[in-house]
C-alpha cells in the first residue's frame, strides 16, 4: 500500500490576525519520504505554511494534511510525529540551562510527567550532539555559546527527539560557515540513514543543494514546485524576486542571484 503524501494542500488560504491574506489558492502535494526546501522572499508565507501544516494556525479556507492527517482535526497526532526547530527559539538566555538540558528537552517534552532522563535518553542526546560536533560542550552553559553553536545545539535537540518528520525554519540564518557546514552535513547523513523526511524553510538553497529532492517556491501562493533544477527557472525566479533576479549557469551549476537571498545554487 502506497504511503500517504508527506504534505498535501488543497485550495488553502490563511489570513494574518489583521485579516490580510498570508496564503491563497495553495494546492500542492509532496510525496514521502523527501528532503523538501520551502523558499521565497520575506513575507511570502513560508513560516505560515509550515505552522498551518502543524496545526498551529487554522486555515480560513481549504485543507492541508501531513502524512494523511488533517492539520485541523488531527493537530495533536501530527505534532507527535514532528520534530520542530522554529526560526527563533524562545529559550530564555537568563535561565542557566546547560547544553545537555537543552538537548534532553527534545526527548523529555514528549514524555508524560514526571519526566526523567533515562540512560537511553542521555545516549541519544550525546549522539545527536556528536553529529554537530558539540558533544564536548555537554556541561557548558547554553547562554555562553555563540549564535552558531546555539543553533547547532537546537538542531541536535531535534535530532535526539523522536518523530518521522523534521521541520526546520531558517536553521542556517545568522550562523557562521563552520556551523552551517556541520548542520548541513548532519541533516544529510540523518536523512540518508533514517526513515525521516525533512522540511526546511530557507532563503538560500546553496548550502543544501545536493540534499534537496523537492522545492516549493512560494510568494503567498505556489509559484513553482518540483526538483531544484526545474524550479531554478529565470521566469519563475523573477516572478518571486522581481526583475533584478538573475540565473547564471557556470560549470554545470545554476546560480540564482537575488537582492533578498544573496546567492542560491543548484546543480
Amino acid at each position: 500500500m502506497k504511503a500517504p503524501p508527506l504534505i498535501e494542500a488543497n485550495d488553502l488560504a490563511v489570513r494574518y490576525p489583521n485579516g490580510e491574506l498570508a496564503l491563497h489558492h495553495v494546492t500542492f502535494r509532496i510525496d514521502s519520504p523527501s528532503f523538501t526546501a520551502i523558499i521565497g522572499p520575506n513575507g511570502s508565507g513560508k513560516s505560515t505554511l509550515v505552522k498551518t501544516a502543524l496545526g498551529l494556525i487554522k486555515p480560513s479556507r481549504g485543507t492541508i494534511s501531513v502524512n494523511g492527517y488533517d492539520s485541523v482535526k488531527k493537530a495533536g497526532k501530527i505534532r507527535k510525529m514532528v520534530r520542530y526547530v522554529p526560526q527563533r527559539d524562545r529559550i530564555e538566555l537568563a535561565v542557566p540551562m546547560k547544553v545537555k538540558d537543552i538537548v534532553l528537552m527534545g526527548r523529555l517534552l514528549k514524555k508524560l510527567p514526571p519526566r526523567f532522563a533515562t540512560s537511553k535518553d542521555i545516549t541519544a542526546a550525546k549522539e545527536a550532539l556528536r553529529e554537530v560536533n558539540m558533544e564536548a560542550l555537554w556541561d557548558r552553559p547554553f547562554p555562553e555559546l555563540s549564535g552558531g553553536q546555539r543553533q547547532r545545539v537546537l538542531v541536535a535537540r531535534a535530532l535526539a527527539s523522536e518523530g518521522s518528520i523534521l521541520v526546520l525554519d531558517e536553521p542556517l540564518t545568522g550562523t557562521d560557515v563552520e556551523s552551517q557546514d556541520l548542520i548541513v552535513e548532519a541533516l544529510g547523513r540523518y536523512h540518508k540513514e533514517n526513515d525521516v523526511s525533512i522540511i526546511m524553510i530557507t532563503h538560500d538553497l546553496n548550502p543544501i543543494h545536493t540534499l534537496v529532492q523537492d522545492v516549493i517556491l512560494l510568494k503567498n501562493t505556489i509559484v513553482g514546485i518540483g526538483e531544484p533544477c526545474s524550479v531554478m527557472d529565470p521566469e519563475l525566479i523573477k516572478k518571486v524576486y522581481g526583475p533584478t533576479a538573475q540565473i547564471v549557469e557556470y560549470s554545470g551549476h545554476k546560480y540564482c542571484m537575488t537582492r533578498d537571498s544573496g546567492l542560491d545554487r543548484h546543480d
